[in-house]
């Protein structure tokens, strides 16, 4: 009762009275995370950071049963920094869509199956300091210019397809066509018509496997270019092994490019309340003076109910002369 009321009025406030109608289901969530960390890079900037890094957000599901096994969805998600409070730069998820016998088709702000099949569902630390992307040398972020479609943003103007499960397979689709010369979190670039990430997903009892590929055209004026991978996972009783390989062609303002090799392994053991990960990555830039950047983080997640944890652990980063980072945290982090 007091999410209706809660729906109802957030609903107003942002002038969406019709997503709050009686006859839909409404759903408003959130994430709010804080962060303490220690950072080591040798320079004078050093010491300890409090911050959200990018977990924070609030949104807003909705949901028609329409007939005839099909229901039509809505979604509006904003970034909220919880260490400062109000709306960071940039939104985050939105669409509508409808969902049946047939999949689910989605049209807006979406999200992609190149960051989420297998790489920030696979990184037991994404969106805290110890999380493998954002130049840490484990998974792609930022690499493929200023729209950061490896495993950071979304993709705008999209129309998105996902498949249901056949016997363990599935399949997700998203494409751009159309050009958009705007810009969406923390500024970047959204991309242009023709762009898109695919992927396909099997799996079988404890283990899974796929591929996904991303298209990055931004035009003469930035860095575009495309990227692939692979990933699995395997449960074995309380233990979870999880890995990824990517390769990267960064297109820089179409004069050619720099490929990137990148590698992610991590390791999961849960025990009781608590899981405790160890996650190791590479990043190798093929050219000339080209860095290679090696990653590891351990940590643990303790688990104080389904929705409240506390987690901690050390990261390190090496990327050889451009320097090394040392960093020790702890967060708390709430879902709701």
């Amino acid at each position: 009762m007091n999410k209706k009321i809660l729906a109802l009025a957030v609903g107003s406030a942002l002038g969406l009275a019709p997503l709050v109608a009686p006859q839909a289901k409404v759903t408003v969530y959130g994430h709010a995370q804080i962060e303490i960390a220690e950072f080591d890079t040798g320079s004078a900037s050093d010491g300890i950071a409090v911050d959200d890094n990018a977990r924070g957000r609030i949104g807003i599901k909705a949901s028609e049963k329409l007939g005839n096994g099909m229901t039509a969805i809505a979604k509006f998600e904003w970034r909220v920094d919880t260490d400062v409070g109000g709306n960071a730069a940039g939104g985050r998820e939105s669409y509508v869509g409808l969902k049946g016998s047939f999949g689910t088709v989605e049209l807006g702000n979406l999200r992609g199956p190149y960051k989420y099949y297998g790489g920030t569902t696979y990184d037991a630390f994404v969106a805290s300091t110890l999380e493998a992307r954002g130049g840490s040398g484990g998974m792609s972020a930022g690499e493929l210019g200023n729209s950061s479609y490896g495993t950071h943003s979304f993709i705008a103007n999209s129309i998105g397809y996902k498949s249901n499960n056949f016997s363990g397979l599935t399949f997700w689709v998203v494409y751009s066509p159309e050009e958009f010369a705007g810009t969406g979190t923390n500024g970047a670039a959204k991309g242009s018509d023709g762009d898109y990430s695919i992927g396909a997903k099997y799996k079988n009892g404890p283990m899974e496997v796929g591929f996904a590929a991303v298209e990055n055209d931004t035009g003469a004026a930035a860095n575009g270019g495309s990227a692939t991978k692979i990933f699995g996972k395997y449960k074995w009783g309380n233990h979870t092994f999880l890995g990824q390989y990517e390769n990267l062609d960064r297109d820089i303002n179409n004069n050619g490019g720099t490929e990137i090799d990148m590698w992610f392994f991590g390791y999961r053991l849960k025990a009781g309340n608590n899981t405790f990960v160890v996650q190791v990555g590479n990043a190798e830039v093929d050219a000339v003076g080209g860095v290679e950047t090696d990653y590891y983080t351990v940590g643990m997640i303790h688990s104080l109910s389904k929705k409240t944890r506390i987690f901690g652990g050390f990261r390190n980063t090496d990327a050889g002369t451009n320097g090394e980072t040392d960093v020790v945290s702890v967060g708390l982090r709430m879902l709701f």
